[in-house]
């Protein structure tokens, strides 16, 4: 983990530093006074976002690095995960049929609409030929 500023770490692309991810946004969203419930929602999201990352655009490459910036304005609470890859928009998935989820017993494939459901926004970007910025927004 490398931490640029107090606003902004960038980890190697591995489950094992989902933690130092974990506790550098919960750090930020206890500064801004959220309470616990949102803080623990924030976390599940960022959490998810870069599990995913990890999982399907890097495949558990750990050459590839992830950046976690916190940006605060306009009274919004803005996390940006950078990083390379494929181009994934997490806006352009279909949400799941719950009554078909819980009758057919399915696992996973949650974690998007959890961040959807917990966060204001969620913005994505991408650049040619492989930049992608993924944008969690929580309202303050």
């Amino acid at each position: 983990m490398n931490s640029g500023g107090n606003n902004k770490i960038t980890i190697t692309s591995s489950t094992k530093n989902l933690s130092a991810v974990r506790n550098f946004v919960e750090h930020k969203a206890i500064e801004l006074g959220f309470d616990s419930n949102i803080v623990n929602q924030i976390i599940l999201s960022v959490d998810e976002a870069c599990t995913n990352i990890i999982k399907y655009t890097h495949r558990f490459d750990e050459n590839e690095k992830i950046e976690v910036k916190i940006d605060v304005r306009d009274r919004e609470f803005r996390i940006i995960l950078k990083y390379k890859g494929r181009d994934f928009d997490p806006n352009k998935m279909t949400e799941p049929d719950m009554n078909d989820y819980f009758n057919h017993f399915r696992v996973g494939g949650l974690g998007i609409p959890m961040m959807k459901k917990f966060m204001n926004k969620v913005e994505y970007n991408h650049k040619s030929p492989n930049q992608n910025s993924l944008t969690l927004v929580k309202i303050i």
